[in-house]
């Protein structure tokens, strides 16, 4: 590629470029899949505390006694 300056720059080949936007592209899915388990458990906690204010949740208050 010719640069500002009339000569040759030296920057990625055909083929580096491929492969930098290939790399990208896996890190932008893993970036997505992460996102959406975020937002799950978000949503998920939000709903917890929800329960909670509204007296709904109860933790091991209401199981029976477990015979060994």
């Amino acid at each position: 590629m010719i640069g500002s300056n009339g000569k040759q720059d030296d920057g990625m080949s055909f083929e580096e470029l491929i492969k930098e936007l290939k790399r990208l592209r896996i890190r932008m899915r893993y970036f997505r899949e992460i996102q959406r388990e975020s937002e799950l458990l978000d949503a998920e906690y939000h709903h917890i505390v929800k329960m909670q204010q509204q007296g709904k949740l109860t933790l091991f208050e209401d199981f029976p006694d477990v015979e060994k």
